[in-house]
Protein backbone atom coordinates (compact mmCIF):
# COMPACT_ATOMS: atom_id res chain seq x y z
CA UNK A 1 0.00 0.00 0.00
CA UNK A 2 3.04 2.24 0.35
CA UNK A 3 2.60 3.68 -3.27
CA UNK A 4 -0.91 3.88 -3.13
CA UNK A 5 -0.47 6.26 0.19
CA UNK A 6 2.40 8.30 -1.59
CA UNK A 7 0.08 8.70 -4.96
CA UNK A 8 -3.09 9.81 -2.80
CA UNK A 9 -0.93 12.14 -0.99
CA UNK A 10 0.16 13.75 -4.05
CA UNK A 11 -3.54 14.17 -5.47
CA UNK A 12 -4.38 15.56 -2.53
CA UNK A 13 -1.65 18.32 -3.52
CA UNK A 14 -2.31 18.84 -7.19
CA UNK A 15 -5.93 18.27 -6.45
CA UNK A 16 -5.96 21.40 -3.90
CA UNK A 17 -3.19 23.29 -6.03
CA UNK A 18 -5.98 23.47 -9.03
CA UNK A 19 -6.65 27.52 -9.06
CA UNK A 20 -10.53 27.18 -9.15
CA UNK A 21 -13.36 28.37 -7.52
CA UNK A 22 -12.61 26.97 -4.13
CA UNK A 23 -9.41 28.47 -4.27
CA UNK A 24 -9.98 32.07 -5.19
CA UNK A 25 -12.50 31.12 -2.39
CA UNK A 26 -10.14 30.18 0.66
CA UNK A 27 -7.57 33.09 -1.29
CA UNK A 28 -10.10 35.60 -0.86
CA UNK A 29 -11.62 34.91 2.93
CA UNK A 30 -7.96 34.64 4.23
CA UNK A 31 -7.23 37.99 2.48
CA UNK A 32 -10.06 39.84 3.92
CA UNK A 33 -11.24 38.02 7.20
CA UNK A 34 -7.42 37.06 8.15
CA UNK A 35 -5.50 33.53 8.87
CA UNK A 36 -7.64 31.71 10.82
CA UNK A 37 -10.79 32.24 9.18
CA UNK A 38 -8.74 30.85 5.76
CA UNK A 39 -7.56 27.79 7.57
CA UNK A 40 -11.11 27.12 8.37
CA UNK A 41 -12.11 27.53 5.02
CA UNK A 42 -9.48 25.67 3.48
CA UNK A 43 -10.33 23.20 6.57
CA UNK A 44 -13.93 22.57 5.20
CA UNK A 45 -12.30 22.05 1.59
CA UNK A 46 -9.72 19.48 2.64
CA UNK A 47 -12.83 17.88 4.40
CA UNK A 48 -14.80 17.40 1.41
CA UNK A 49 -12.22 15.79 -0.49
CA UNK A 50 -11.67 13.09 2.58
CA UNK A 51 -15.41 12.81 2.22
CA UNK A 52 -14.98 11.80 -1.85
CA UNK A 53 -11.61 10.19 -1.38
CA UNK A 54 -13.42 8.10 1.20
CA UNK A 55 -16.11 7.14 -1.25
CA UNK A 56 -14.28 7.00 -4.16
CA UNK A 57 -11.23 4.43 -2.64
CA UNK A 58 -14.12 2.66 -0.81
CA UNK A 59 -17.27 1.87 -3.33
CA UNK A 60 -15.91 3.84 -6.29
CA UNK A 61 -15.67 1.31 -8.55
CA UNK A 62 -19.84 0.99 -8.23
CA UNK A 63 -20.38 4.85 -7.39
CA UNK A 64 -18.68 6.40 -10.80
CA UNK A 65 -21.10 4.46 -13.00
CA UNK A 66 -24.08 6.42 -11.44
CA UNK A 67 -22.46 9.21 -11.49
CA UNK A 68 -21.67 8.95 -15.31
CA UNK A 69 -25.20 8.52 -16.01
CA UNK A 70 -26.22 12.04 -14.51
CA UNK A 71 -23.14 14.07 -15.40
CA UNK A 72 -24.63 16.42 -17.48
CA UNK A 73 -27.30 17.39 -14.69
CA UNK A 74 -24.70 17.13 -12.45
CA UNK A 75 -22.07 19.86 -14.20
CA UNK A 76 -25.73 22.12 -14.97
CA UNK A 77 -26.73 22.20 -11.24
CA UNK A 78 -22.94 22.75 -9.94
CA UNK A 79 -22.14 25.78 -12.42
CA UNK A 80 -25.66 27.26 -11.28
CA UNK A 81 -24.82 27.16 -7.64
CA UNK A 82 -21.46 28.57 -8.55
CA UNK A 83 -23.13 30.86 -10.70
CA UNK A 84 -25.32 32.33 -7.64
CA UNK A 85 -22.52 32.50 -5.06
CA UNK A 86 -20.62 34.78 -7.35
CA UNK A 87 -24.36 37.06 -8.27
CA UNK A 88 -24.25 36.71 -4.11
CA UNK A 89 -20.64 38.34 -3.50
CA UNK A 90 -20.86 41.01 -6.18
CA UNK A 91 -24.42 41.92 -4.95
CA UNK A 92 -23.94 41.96 -1.66
CA UNK A 93 -20.31 43.28 -1.47
CA UNK A 94 -17.45 43.48 0.92
CA UNK A 95 -19.16 44.98 4.21
CA UNK A 96 -21.13 48.15 4.96
CA UNK A 97 -18.39 50.01 5.49
CA UNK A 98 -16.43 48.78 1.71
CA UNK A 99 -13.95 47.37 3.87
CA UNK A 100 -13.68 44.12 5.90
CA UNK A 101 -17.44 41.99 6.47
CA UNK A 102 -19.13 42.62 9.95
CA UNK A 103 -16.55 40.41 13.01
CA UNK A 104 -17.97 36.81 12.98
CA UNK A 105 -16.52 33.81 14.18
CA UNK A 106 -13.76 32.23 11.96
CA UNK A 107 -14.83 28.99 12.11
CA UNK A 108 -17.82 29.91 10.01
CA UNK A 109 -15.68 30.11 7.20
CA UNK A 110 -15.60 26.00 7.25
CA UNK A 111 -19.55 24.95 6.24
CA UNK A 112 -19.51 27.24 3.01
CA UNK A 113 -16.28 25.42 1.27
CA UNK A 114 -17.49 22.19 2.53
CA UNK A 115 -20.50 22.39 0.83
CA UNK A 116 -19.04 24.25 -2.34
CA UNK A 117 -16.55 21.99 -2.78
CA UNK A 118 -18.67 18.94 -2.53
CA UNK A 119 -20.73 20.40 -5.33
CA UNK A 120 -17.79 22.03 -7.24
CA UNK A 121 -18.27 19.97 -10.79
CA UNK A 122 -14.08 19.99 -11.12
CA UNK A 123 -13.55 17.87 -7.64
CA UNK A 124 -15.78 15.20 -9.69
CA UNK A 125 -13.96 14.97 -12.75
CA UNK A 126 -10.57 14.58 -11.29
CA UNK A 127 -11.85 12.42 -8.80
CA UNK A 128 -13.29 10.27 -11.46
CA UNK A 129 -10.50 9.98 -13.71
CA UNK A 130 -7.98 9.33 -10.79
CA UNK A 131 -10.10 6.84 -9.34
CA UNK A 132 -9.07 4.10 -11.99
CA UNK A 133 -5.33 4.58 -10.70
CA UNK A 134 -6.11 3.16 -7.24
CA UNK A 135 -7.24 0.09 -5.30
CA UNK A 136 -10.99 0.17 -4.67
CA UNK A 137 -13.45 -1.41 -3.24
CA UNK A 138 -11.11 -3.24 -0.73
CA UNK A 139 -10.93 -3.16 2.62
CA UNK A 140 -12.13 -0.26 4.70
CA UNK A 141 -8.87 0.15 6.85
CA UNK A 142 -6.95 0.63 3.11
CA UNK A 143 -9.55 3.01 2.27
CA UNK A 144 -9.57 4.96 5.32
CA UNK A 145 -6.14 5.22 5.30
CA UNK A 146 -5.53 6.48 1.57
CA UNK A 147 -8.61 8.93 2.07
CA UNK A 148 -6.56 10.14 4.93
CA UNK A 149 -3.34 10.51 2.48
CA UNK A 150 -5.10 12.58 0.26
CA UNK A 151 -6.76 14.74 3.04
CA UNK A 152 -3.13 15.68 4.39
CA UNK A 153 -2.19 16.66 0.77
CA UNK A 154 -5.21 18.96 0.22
CA UNK A 155 -4.94 20.54 3.90
CA UNK A 156 -0.87 21.31 3.29
CA UNK A 157 -2.14 23.42 -0.34
CA UNK A 158 -5.62 24.74 1.39
CA UNK A 159 -3.01 26.58 3.92
CA UNK A 160 -0.71 27.56 2.13
CA UNK A 161 -3.31 29.36 -0.10
CA UNK A 162 -4.73 31.33 3.03
CA UNK A 163 -1.32 31.88 4.14
CA UNK A 164 -0.66 33.73 0.95
CA UNK A 165 -4.42 34.98 0.93
CA UNK A 166 -3.67 36.80 4.78
CA UNK A 167 -0.25 38.09 3.58
CA UNK A 168 -1.89 39.69 1.09
CA UNK A 169 -4.82 40.95 2.74
CA UNK A 170 -2.06 42.71 5.56
CA UNK A 171 -0.15 44.30 2.58
CA UNK A 172 -3.46 45.93 1.23
CA UNK A 173 -5.30 46.61 4.04
CA UNK A 174 -7.43 49.43 3.06
CA UNK A 175 -11.04 49.60 2.67
CA UNK A 176 -10.46 50.30 -0.78
CA UNK A 177 -8.40 47.20 -1.59
CA UNK A 178 -10.97 44.79 0.31
CA UNK A 179 -13.25 45.82 -1.86
CA UNK A 180 -11.18 44.69 -5.07
CA UNK A 181 -9.81 41.53 -3.48
CA UNK A 182 -13.71 40.21 -2.96
CA UNK A 183 -14.99 41.62 -6.03
CA UNK A 184 -12.32 40.02 -7.62
CA UNK A 185 -13.00 36.38 -5.96
CA UNK A 186 -16.43 36.86 -6.69
CA UNK A 187 -15.61 37.67 -10.60
CA UNK A 188 -13.73 34.59 -10.41
CA UNK A 189 -15.82 32.27 -9.21
CA UNK A 190 -18.69 33.25 -11.39
CA UNK A 191 -16.48 32.84 -13.81
CA UNK A 192 -15.81 29.37 -13.50
CA UNK A 193 -19.63 28.89 -12.88
CA UNK A 194 -20.56 30.60 -15.96
CA UNK A 195 -17.61 28.16 -18.07
CA UNK A 196 -19.13 25.35 -16.39
CA UNK A 197 -22.41 26.13 -17.70
CA UNK A 198 -21.61 26.59 -21.31
CA UNK A 199 -19.37 23.77 -21.23
CA UNK A 200 -22.43 21.24 -19.79
CA UNK A 201 -24.65 22.77 -22.62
Amino acid sequence: MGSAFWKALVFGVVLAGSIGPIALLIFGTAARRGLVAGCFAGLGAAAADLVYAWLAFSIGAMLLPLIAGYATEVEVGCALLLIGLGISMLVRGPGPDGGAPAPQPAARALLPTLLLTLVNPMTLVVFAGFVPQLPVAGSLPTAAALAFALFAGSLLVQIALASAGAALGAVLSGSGWHRVIHHASAAGILGFGLAGLLAAL
